[in-house]
């Protein structure tokens, strides 16, 4: 039997704190203002329609209805524009729903 090093289930501190960070390029105090802000914005529309997450600056949304659906998809230039203007920096490209993933 060979003597081995036991490896550690250690991470080094400066690993995780960048990718905690980062998360794939979004901030999370983004994701924090986009969620303080979605329902306000939104509208009554939020009542049909659930903010699923964020994929590479798109939002991603799951309506219950085909209704709700074409709605969202009319409104989504001015929804983009609504939710933008809370971050200094624009970073939201559009709206997808889950049926388009």
């Amino acid at each position: 039997m060979f003597l081995t090093k036991k490896t550690s289930n250690w991470s080094n501190i400066g690993y995780v704190k960048t990718s905690w960070k980062s998360l794939g390029g979004i901030v999370p105090e983004r994701l924090v203002i986009l969620d303080a802000v979605w329902e306000k914005e939104i509208g009554r529309l939020g009542e049909h329609c659930e903010l699923i997450g964020v994929n590479k600056g798109y939002i991603v949304v799951k309506t219950n209805s085909s209704v709700a659906y074409n709605e969202l998809a009319m409104r989504s230039k001015q929804i983009l524009r609504s939710l933008n203007k809370y971050f200094s920096k624009p970073w939201l490209k559009g709206i997808k729903t889950a049926a388009d993933i």
